[in-house]
C-alpha cells in the first residue's frame, strides 16, 4: 500500500500551515501532490532530501488548484527538474501563463507583500503541462494517481486519490493536527456552496481511509471530519 509522506513547508517560519505530499513511483522517483508556493521551494527540497529523495528524482507535480499557496511553486519545480505538472482543464492555463491573470489578481490582494509571501512564481513550460478529466487515472512508474474534480472552493479544484488515501487540497477544509475542529476556507470569488456539498459527497463515497489536507496533514477519521465540514459549510 502506498503511503503519502507529509512535508511541512514552514510557511513564513510557522509549522503546520502548508503541506505538500510525496508518493514513491517504485522506480526510484517520486511525485508530489501540491508544490506549495515558490517561497517555500527550499524548505520543500530539505524535506525531500530528509525523506531519502533528490529533487532531481521528481517525476510529477499534481496540483489540487492554482491558488498560490498550493501550486505557486509548480513552475519553479518544472523548470528546475523537467517534471510534468497535472492540473484541472480550467486551471492549467493559469499555471502556463500566470502573468496573464493569476498574478495580477493576487497582487490586488497582497500588494507589497506579494513576493515576501509567495516568492517569484514561474510559468510551467507548456510542453510539461497536462490536464486530467474527472475520474482519470495517471500512471507514473508503478504508481496510480486518480483525479476527482471537486469544485466548490474553486471551479478548477481536483482531489487526488492514491490507493485508499485522498489528498483534498481545500475541498475537505482546514484542520490543525491534534484537533477535531474543521473549517471551510472560503475566499472569493469562486465559492459555490452547493457544488462544494456535492464534492464532499463524492469524497465520502470514495470511502477513503485517510484525508490529507494541505492545511494541514493526514487524518484518519474521514466520516466524522466530512460531517463536521458539511455542517459548518
Amino acid at each position: 500500500m502506498t503511503t503519502l509522506t507529509t512535508f511541512d513547508l514552514g510557511f513564513q517560519g510557522f509549522d503546520r500551515i502548508i503541506a505538500a505530499f510525496a508518493a514513491p513511483t517504485g522506480d526510484g522517483r517520486f511525485v508530489l501532490i501540491e508544490s506549495g508556493p515558490a517561497s517555500t521551494v527550499e524548505a520543500l527540497e530539505r524535506g525531500v532530501e530528509a525523506a531519502g529523495y533528490s529533487l532531481g528524482d521528481l517525476a510529477a507535480v499534481f496540483a489540487t488548484h492554482v491558488h498560490l499557496d498550493h501550486s505557486g511553486g509548480a513552475g519553479v519545480l518544472a523548470n528546475r527538474t523537467g517534471c510534468t505538472v497535472y492540473a484541472h482543464p480550467a486551471g492549467a492555463n493559469h499555471l502556463v501563463d500566470p502573468a496573464a491573470k493569476l498574478l495580477p489578481s493576487a497582487r490586488r490582494i497582497y500588494g507589497e507583500m506579494m513576493i515576501p509571501l509567495w516568492g517569484e512564481t514561474q510559468a510551467v513550460p507548456a510542453d510539461q503541462m497536462r490536464t486530467v478529466e474527472h475520474g482519470e487515472a495517471v500512471t507514473v512508474g508503478a504508481l496510480e494517481v486518480r483525479a476527482w474534480h471537486t469544485p466548490g472552493h474553486a471551479v478548477h479544484h481536483i482531489a487526488w486519490q492514491v490507493g485508499s488515501d485522498v489528498a483534498t487540497g481545500d475541498v475537505a477544509g482546514i484542520r490543525v493536527p491534534g484537533a477535531d475542529h474543521v473549517l471551510p476556507p472560503m475566499p472569493p470569488p469562486d465559492i459555490d456552496v452547493e457544488l462544494w456539498r456535492m464534492s464532499i459527497g463524492l469524497i465520502r463515497d470514495l470511502a477513503p481511509e485517510r484525508l490529507f489536507l494541505t492545511h494541514f496533514g493526514g487524518f484518519d477519521d474521514p466520516d466524522r471530519h466530512l460531517d463536521e465540514l458539511e455542517a459548518r459549510l
